[in-house]
Protein backbone atom coordinates (compact mmCIF):
# COMPACT_ATOMS: atom_id res chain seq x y z
CA UNK A 1 0.00 0.00 0.00
CA UNK A 2 1.48 3.40 -0.98
CA UNK A 3 2.44 6.03 1.58
CA UNK A 4 -0.11 8.34 0.04
CA UNK A 5 -2.89 5.82 0.46
CA UNK A 6 -2.31 5.48 4.20
CA UNK A 7 -4.14 8.77 4.71
CA UNK A 8 -6.39 8.66 1.68
CA UNK A 9 -9.96 7.51 1.35
CA UNK A 10 -11.42 8.17 -2.05
CA UNK A 11 -15.13 8.01 -1.46
CA UNK A 12 -16.65 9.34 -4.65
CA UNK A 13 -15.83 10.60 -8.08
CA UNK A 14 -18.78 12.82 -9.02
CA UNK A 15 -18.78 14.69 -12.32
CA UNK A 16 -20.24 18.19 -12.10
CA UNK A 17 -20.88 20.75 -14.77
CA UNK A 18 -20.19 24.42 -14.03
CA UNK A 19 -22.78 26.65 -15.70
CA UNK A 20 -21.97 30.16 -16.91
CA UNK A 21 -22.70 33.19 -14.77
CA UNK A 22 -24.39 34.58 -17.84
CA UNK A 23 -26.64 31.81 -19.01
CA UNK A 24 -25.85 30.37 -22.42
CA UNK A 25 -22.55 32.22 -23.02
CA UNK A 26 -19.74 30.34 -21.24
CA UNK A 27 -18.97 26.70 -22.07
CA UNK A 28 -19.81 23.89 -19.68
CA UNK A 29 -16.93 22.90 -17.44
CA UNK A 30 -16.85 19.46 -15.91
CA UNK A 31 -15.21 19.03 -12.52
CA UNK A 32 -14.48 15.83 -10.62
CA UNK A 33 -14.76 15.90 -6.82
CA UNK A 34 -12.38 13.60 -4.93
CA UNK A 35 -12.64 13.83 -1.15
CA UNK A 36 -9.62 12.70 0.90
CA UNK A 37 -9.31 11.94 4.60
CA UNK A 38 -5.93 12.67 6.20
CA UNK A 39 -7.20 12.92 9.75
CA UNK A 40 -7.24 9.20 10.62
CA UNK A 41 -9.59 6.24 10.33
CA UNK A 42 -12.01 7.61 12.90
CA UNK A 43 -13.01 10.25 10.36
CA UNK A 44 -13.63 7.92 7.42
CA UNK A 45 -17.37 8.26 7.85
CA UNK A 46 -17.09 12.06 7.50
CA UNK A 47 -15.90 11.78 3.88
CA UNK A 48 -19.31 11.04 2.26
CA UNK A 49 -20.97 13.64 4.50
CA UNK A 50 -18.59 16.39 3.41
CA UNK A 51 -18.95 15.19 -0.16
CA UNK A 52 -22.76 15.43 -0.10
CA UNK A 53 -22.81 18.77 1.70
CA UNK A 54 -20.30 20.27 -0.72
CA UNK A 55 -22.11 18.92 -3.78
CA UNK A 56 -25.46 20.26 -2.58
CA UNK A 57 -23.94 23.68 -1.88
CA UNK A 58 -22.39 23.84 -5.33
CA UNK A 59 -25.61 22.67 -6.98
CA UNK A 60 -27.37 25.60 -5.35
CA UNK A 61 -24.94 28.09 -6.85
CA UNK A 62 -24.96 27.36 -10.56
CA UNK A 63 -23.62 23.82 -10.82
CA UNK A 64 -25.35 20.91 -12.53
CA UNK A 65 -24.40 17.77 -10.61
CA UNK A 66 -24.39 14.28 -12.07
CA UNK A 67 -26.07 11.78 -9.74
CA UNK A 68 -23.70 9.58 -7.77
CA UNK A 69 -24.96 6.32 -9.27
CA UNK A 70 -24.45 7.60 -12.83
CA UNK A 71 -20.70 7.83 -12.22
CA UNK A 72 -20.16 4.84 -9.95
CA UNK A 73 -22.17 2.55 -12.22
CA UNK A 74 -19.24 2.61 -14.66
CA UNK A 75 -16.72 1.72 -11.96
CA UNK A 76 -15.87 -1.69 -10.54
CA UNK A 77 -15.07 -2.19 -6.86
CA UNK A 78 -11.88 -4.00 -5.96
CA UNK A 79 -10.68 -4.74 -2.42
CA UNK A 80 -7.07 -3.84 -1.86
CA UNK A 81 -4.52 -6.65 -1.65
CA UNK A 82 -5.16 -8.68 1.50
CA UNK A 83 -8.32 -6.75 2.24
CA UNK A 84 -11.76 -8.30 2.54
CA UNK A 85 -14.29 -6.69 0.25
CA UNK A 86 -16.88 -6.90 3.03
CA UNK A 87 -14.85 -4.74 5.43
CA UNK A 88 -17.02 -1.71 6.30
CA UNK A 89 -14.15 0.77 5.91
CA UNK A 90 -12.51 -0.90 2.90
CA UNK A 91 -11.58 1.75 0.32
CA UNK A 92 -12.68 -0.70 -2.37
CA UNK A 93 -16.23 -0.60 -1.00
CA UNK A 94 -16.30 3.15 -1.60
CA UNK A 95 -14.77 3.24 -5.05
CA UNK A 96 -11.96 1.53 -6.93
CA UNK A 97 -9.18 0.57 -4.52
CA UNK A 98 -6.74 0.84 -7.40
CA UNK A 99 -7.11 4.60 -7.20
CA UNK A 100 -4.42 4.89 -4.57
CA UNK A 101 -2.69 8.02 -5.78
CA UNK A 102 -3.28 11.32 -7.53
CA UNK A 103 -2.00 10.01 -10.86
CA UNK A 104 -4.67 7.34 -11.22
CA UNK A 105 -7.42 9.63 -9.91
CA UNK A 106 -6.33 12.16 -12.51
CA UNK A 107 -6.53 9.61 -15.33
CA UNK A 108 -9.96 8.38 -14.24
CA UNK A 109 -11.19 11.97 -14.15
CA UNK A 110 -9.88 12.48 -17.66
CA UNK A 111 -11.61 9.31 -18.86
CA UNK A 112 -14.88 10.66 -17.52
CA UNK A 113 -14.35 13.86 -19.50
CA UNK A 114 -13.51 16.15 -16.58
CA UNK A 115 -11.89 19.54 -17.21
CA UNK A 116 -11.03 20.20 -13.56
CA UNK A 117 -10.66 18.21 -10.33
CA UNK A 118 -11.63 19.57 -6.92
CA UNK A 119 -9.78 17.75 -4.11
CA UNK A 120 -10.94 18.68 -0.59
CA UNK A 121 -8.88 17.02 2.18
CA UNK A 122 -9.97 16.67 5.80
CA UNK A 123 -6.70 17.62 7.51
CA UNK A 124 -7.40 17.86 11.24
CA UNK A 125 -10.36 17.66 13.58
CA UNK A 126 -9.70 18.46 17.24
CA UNK A 127 -10.70 20.47 20.26
CA UNK A 128 -9.18 22.86 22.81
CA UNK A 129 -10.59 23.13 26.32
CA UNK A 130 -10.23 26.26 28.50
CA UNK A 131 -11.41 26.38 32.13
CA UNK A 132 -12.07 29.64 34.00
CA UNK A 133 -12.81 29.85 37.73
CA UNK A 134 -13.76 33.07 39.46
CA UNK A 135 -16.45 34.60 41.65
CA UNK A 136 -17.52 31.13 42.69
CA UNK A 137 -18.28 30.08 39.11
CA UNK A 138 -16.35 27.59 36.98
CA UNK A 139 -16.80 27.84 33.22
CA UNK A 140 -15.44 25.40 30.65
CA UNK A 141 -15.15 26.58 27.05
CA UNK A 142 -14.38 23.91 24.45
CA UNK A 143 -13.37 25.07 20.99
CA UNK A 144 -13.91 22.43 18.28
CA UNK A 145 -12.00 22.97 15.02
CA UNK A 146 -12.16 21.28 11.61
CA UNK A 147 -9.57 22.15 8.95
CA UNK A 148 -10.16 21.25 5.32
CA UNK A 149 -7.64 22.09 2.60
CA UNK A 150 -8.56 22.04 -1.06
CA UNK A 151 -6.90 22.04 -4.47
CA UNK A 152 -8.49 22.84 -7.79
CA UNK A 153 -6.53 20.91 -10.42
CA UNK A 154 -6.53 21.26 -14.19
CA UNK A 155 -7.38 17.74 -15.38
CA UNK A 156 -5.37 17.73 -18.59
CA UNK A 157 -1.92 17.92 -16.97
CA UNK A 158 -2.74 17.65 -13.27
CA UNK A 159 -1.33 21.04 -12.28
CA UNK A 160 -2.94 22.81 -9.31
CA UNK A 161 -4.35 26.19 -10.29
CA UNK A 162 -6.13 27.17 -7.07
CA UNK A 163 -5.86 26.10 -3.44
CA UNK A 164 -6.39 27.05 0.14
CA UNK A 165 -7.67 26.02 3.56
CA UNK A 166 -10.98 26.61 5.30
CA UNK A 167 -11.42 26.42 9.06
CA UNK A 168 -14.75 25.63 10.71
CA UNK A 169 -15.07 26.24 14.46
CA UNK A 170 -17.70 25.94 17.16
CA UNK A 171 -17.40 26.82 20.85
CA UNK A 172 -19.42 25.01 23.51
CA UNK A 173 -19.64 26.66 26.95
CA UNK A 174 -20.46 24.64 30.05
CA UNK A 175 -20.75 25.44 33.72
CA UNK A 176 -22.06 23.80 36.87
CA UNK A 177 -25.54 24.89 35.96
CA UNK A 178 -25.23 24.37 32.22
CA UNK A 179 -24.22 21.08 30.65
CA UNK A 180 -24.32 20.74 26.84
CA UNK A 181 -24.38 17.55 24.81
CA UNK A 182 -24.29 17.92 21.02
CA UNK A 183 -24.39 14.71 19.02
CA UNK A 184 -24.50 16.66 15.76
CA UNK A 185 -21.36 18.69 16.36
CA UNK A 186 -19.25 17.00 13.66
CA UNK A 187 -21.96 17.49 11.05
CA UNK A 188 -22.28 21.17 11.97
CA UNK A 189 -18.54 21.64 11.43
CA UNK A 190 -18.71 19.79 8.12
CA UNK A 191 -21.65 21.90 6.99
CA UNK A 192 -19.74 25.08 7.83
CA UNK A 193 -16.64 23.86 5.98
CA UNK A 194 -18.72 22.82 2.94
CA UNK A 195 -20.26 26.29 2.77
CA UNK A 196 -16.86 27.96 2.86
CA UNK A 197 -15.50 25.57 0.24
CA UNK A 198 -18.45 26.19 -2.08
CA UNK A 199 -17.96 29.95 -1.83
CA UNK A 200 -14.25 29.59 -2.60
CA UNK A 201 -14.92 27.37 -5.63
CA UNK A 202 -17.55 29.71 -7.05
CA UNK A 203 -15.15 32.65 -6.73
CA UNK A 204 -12.37 30.65 -8.35
CA UNK A 205 -14.63 29.65 -11.24
CA UNK A 206 -14.72 33.21 -12.49
CA UNK A 207 -10.97 33.13 -13.15
CA UNK A 208 -10.82 29.72 -14.89
CA UNK A 209 -10.08 29.58 -18.59
CA UNK A 210 -13.11 29.16 -20.80
CA UNK A 211 -11.59 26.28 -22.74
CA UNK A 212 -9.26 23.58 -21.48
CA UNK A 213 -6.66 22.03 -23.77
CA UNK A 214 -6.64 18.23 -23.47
CA UNK A 215 -3.87 15.85 -24.36
CA UNK A 216 -4.41 14.09 -27.68
CA UNK A 217 -5.40 10.43 -27.58
CA UNK A 218 -2.77 7.87 -28.57
CA UNK A 219 -2.98 4.23 -29.67
CA UNK A 220 -2.15 1.27 -27.45
CA UNK A 221 -2.18 -2.37 -28.61
CA UNK A 222 -2.62 -5.25 -26.15
CA UNK A 223 -2.29 -8.99 -26.72
CA UNK A 224 -2.16 -11.77 -24.12
CA UNK A 225 -0.08 -14.94 -24.08
CA UNK A 226 -0.64 -17.61 -21.43
CA UNK A 227 1.35 -19.24 -18.63
CA UNK A 228 0.57 -22.19 -16.36
CA UNK A 229 0.33 -22.12 -12.56
CA UNK A 230 4.15 -22.23 -12.38
CA UNK A 231 4.39 -19.25 -14.75
CA UNK A 232 5.76 -21.37 -17.60
CA UNK A 233 4.61 -20.45 -21.14
CA UNK A 234 1.69 -22.52 -22.43
CA UNK A 235 2.16 -23.99 -25.89
CA UNK A 236 0.62 -26.77 -27.96
CA UNK A 237 2.32 -29.19 -30.37
CA UNK A 238 2.40 -28.22 -34.03
CA UNK A 239 0.16 -30.91 -35.54
CA UNK A 240 -1.35 -31.31 -39.01
CA UNK A 241 -2.83 -34.18 -41.01
CA UNK A 242 -1.85 -35.37 -44.47
CA UNK A 243 -4.43 -36.33 -47.10
CA UNK A 244 -4.17 -39.97 -46.08
CA UNK A 245 -4.85 -39.12 -42.38
CA UNK A 246 -1.27 -39.36 -41.18
CA UNK A 247 -0.18 -37.17 -38.25
CA UNK A 248 2.64 -34.69 -38.98
CA UNK A 249 4.17 -33.27 -35.83
CA UNK A 250 6.32 -30.14 -36.10
CA UNK A 251 9.56 -29.68 -34.20
CA UNK A 252 8.59 -26.43 -32.47
CA UNK A 253 5.50 -25.94 -30.29
CA UNK A 254 3.01 -23.17 -31.05
CA UNK A 255 2.19 -20.25 -28.79
CA UNK A 256 -1.37 -19.82 -27.54
CA UNK A 257 -3.05 -16.44 -27.07
CA UNK A 258 -6.02 -15.75 -24.83
CA UNK A 259 -8.94 -13.97 -26.52
CA UNK A 260 -11.78 -11.92 -25.04
CA UNK A 261 -9.64 -10.56 -22.19
CA UNK A 262 -11.38 -7.66 -20.43
CA UNK A 263 -9.27 -4.48 -20.49
CA UNK A 264 -9.80 -1.89 -17.75
CA UNK A 265 -7.96 1.42 -17.70
CA UNK A 266 -8.10 3.44 -14.47
CA UNK A 267 -11.14 1.47 -13.30
CA UNK A 268 -13.10 1.80 -16.56
CA UNK A 269 -13.66 -1.07 -18.98
CA UNK A 270 -12.50 0.02 -22.45
CA UNK A 271 -12.80 -3.21 -24.45
CA UNK A 272 -11.36 -6.69 -24.96
CA UNK A 273 -7.87 -7.88 -25.90
CA UNK A 274 -6.34 -8.56 -28.27
CA UNK A 275 -7.03 -5.16 -29.78
CA UNK A 276 -6.00 -1.54 -30.17
CA UNK A 277 -7.26 1.10 -27.75
CA UNK A 278 -7.22 4.88 -27.41
CA UNK A 279 -5.94 6.58 -24.26
CA UNK A 280 -4.22 9.75 -23.16
CA UNK A 281 -0.43 9.51 -22.85
CA UNK A 282 1.14 9.13 -19.42
CA UNK A 283 0.75 6.93 -16.35
CA UNK A 284 -2.36 4.74 -16.09
CA UNK A 285 -3.59 1.76 -14.08
CA UNK A 286 -4.14 -1.20 -16.40
CA UNK A 287 -6.09 -4.31 -15.37
CA UNK A 288 -6.59 -7.42 -17.53
CA UNK A 289 -8.98 -10.18 -16.50
CA UNK A 290 -10.60 -13.28 -17.92
CA UNK A 291 -12.34 -16.30 -16.45
CA UNK A 292 -9.81 -19.04 -15.70
CA UNK A 293 -6.93 -16.59 -15.25
CA UNK A 294 -5.51 -14.54 -12.39
CA UNK A 295 -6.10 -10.79 -12.89
CA UNK A 296 -3.07 -8.84 -14.13
CA UNK A 297 -2.62 -5.30 -12.76
CA UNK A 298 0.16 -2.78 -13.43
CA UNK A 299 0.84 0.94 -13.64
CA UNK A 300 2.01 1.63 -17.19
CA UNK A 301 3.33 4.67 -19.04
CA UNK A 302 1.38 4.89 -22.29
CA UNK A 303 3.02 6.32 -25.41
CA UNK A 304 1.75 6.43 -28.97
CA UNK A 305 2.09 3.18 -30.89
CA UNK A 306 2.88 1.15 -27.77
CA UNK A 307 2.44 -2.62 -28.08
CA UNK A 308 1.97 -4.67 -24.92
CA UNK A 309 2.19 -8.44 -24.85
CA UNK A 310 1.10 -9.59 -21.41
CA UNK A 311 1.55 -13.13 -20.06
CA UNK A 312 -1.65 -14.03 -18.21
CA UNK A 313 -1.26 -16.74 -15.59
CA UNK A 314 -3.96 -19.40 -15.48
CA UNK A 315 -5.68 -20.10 -12.19
CA UNK A 316 -5.40 -23.64 -10.85
CA UNK A 317 -8.98 -24.42 -11.80
CA UNK A 318 -8.59 -22.89 -15.23
CA UNK A 319 -5.38 -24.78 -15.90
CA UNK A 320 -6.98 -28.11 -14.96
CA UNK A 321 -9.78 -27.46 -17.46
CA UNK A 322 -7.23 -26.50 -20.09
CA UNK A 323 -5.27 -29.74 -19.66
CA UNK A 324 -8.43 -31.83 -20.00
CA UNK A 325 -9.45 -30.03 -23.19
CA UNK A 326 -6.11 -30.37 -24.98
CA UNK A 327 -5.09 -33.82 -23.73
CA UNK A 328 -5.93 -35.35 -27.13
CA UNK A 329 -3.17 -33.28 -28.77
CA UNK A 330 -0.50 -34.72 -26.48
CA UNK A 331 -1.61 -38.27 -27.29
CA UNK A 332 -1.08 -37.96 -31.03
CA UNK A 333 2.13 -39.53 -32.38
CA UNK A 334 4.14 -38.38 -35.38
CA UNK A 335 3.40 -40.36 -38.58
CA UNK A 336 0.50 -42.12 -36.85
CA UNK A 337 -2.17 -43.37 -39.24
CA UNK A 338 -5.67 -42.42 -38.12
CA UNK A 339 -9.00 -43.92 -39.14
CA UNK A 340 -11.75 -41.68 -40.49
CA UNK A 341 -13.64 -42.13 -37.22
CA UNK A 342 -10.59 -41.04 -35.22
CA UNK A 343 -10.16 -37.99 -37.44
CA UNK A 344 -13.81 -36.96 -36.94
CA UNK A 345 -13.48 -37.41 -33.19
CA UNK A 346 -10.28 -35.36 -33.05
CA UNK A 347 -11.78 -32.65 -35.25
CA UNK A 348 -14.69 -32.42 -32.84
CA UNK A 349 -12.30 -31.94 -29.93
CA UNK A 350 -10.31 -29.39 -31.91
CA UNK A 351 -13.41 -27.40 -32.86
CA UNK A 352 -14.60 -27.28 -29.26
CA UNK A 353 -11.16 -26.20 -28.17
CA UNK A 354 -10.79 -23.53 -30.87
CA UNK A 355 -14.19 -22.05 -29.94
CA UNK A 356 -13.10 -21.64 -26.31
CA UNK A 357 -11.63 -18.20 -27.14
CA UNK A 358 -7.98 -19.14 -27.67
CA UNK A 359 -5.81 -18.46 -30.69
CA UNK A 360 -2.83 -20.49 -31.89
CA UNK A 361 -0.14 -18.80 -34.00
CA UNK A 362 0.30 -21.32 -36.80
CA UNK A 363 2.98 -21.15 -39.46
CA UNK A 364 2.23 -19.41 -42.75
CA UNK A 365 2.12 -21.18 -46.15
CA UNK A 366 1.35 -24.59 -44.63
CA UNK A 367 1.61 -27.24 -47.33
CA UNK A 368 0.24 -30.03 -45.18
CA UNK A 369 -3.33 -31.03 -46.02
CA UNK A 370 -5.08 -29.98 -42.81
CA UNK A 371 -4.22 -28.21 -39.55
CA UNK A 372 -5.99 -29.07 -36.33
CA UNK A 373 -6.13 -25.39 -35.38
Amino acid sequence: MSKFKLGLIISLLATIELMAAEEGNAPLRKTAIIVENRAGKTHNDKVPILEDLLTSRIAGQGFSVLARDVVTRALKEYPAAGEKASAPDAPGKQLDALLENNTTALRLSQNLGADFILIPSIMTCGSEKKTYSGNGVTTVNTLHTLRVSYRLVEASEGGAIKGGTVVATKTIRQSEGLQVENSDLANELLDDAAGQLADAVVKAAATLQKTVAKAAMVSLSIACSMTDIKEQPITVPDIQLTKDNKVVKGAKPLEVQALDVTVELDGLTIGSAPGTFQARPGLHKLRLSREGFNPWERTINIVDGQKLKVALQMSEQGYNRWKDNVAFLQELKDDEKLTDAQVKLIEGHAKYWSESHYRVDTKENIKIYKSLY
